[in-house]
């Protein structure tokens, strides 16, 4: 993985509950240890933004980032598999 490429990319962009989480777990079970994943979508998305935070916590994999890009427009989360 090179300058926060991921392993494994989840777009949920114009996606709605409970699609985006529904992907999150997915992606999650199928990673393998110390694959990292990058969830990414808009602020239109926000909701789900955060129900994925809440899987990620839940399942205790390690938090890489949670950033907002392009003045709040877009935003990524990114994890790795532990």
């Amino acid at each position: 993985m090179m300058d926060n490429e991921a392993d494994i990319l989840v777009d949920i962009t114009g996606l709605t509950c409970p699609i985006p989480l529904i992907k999150a777990r997915r992606a999650i079970k199928s990673a393998t240890k110390g694959q990292t994943i990058k969830f990414v979508g808009t602020s239109a998305e926000e909701i789900s933004r955060k129900e994925i935070l809440i899987a990620v916590s839940n399942l205790k994999q390690p938090l890489l980032e949670n950033k907002e890009n392009l003045g709040g427009k877009n935003w990524h989360i990114l994890i790795q598999k532990d």
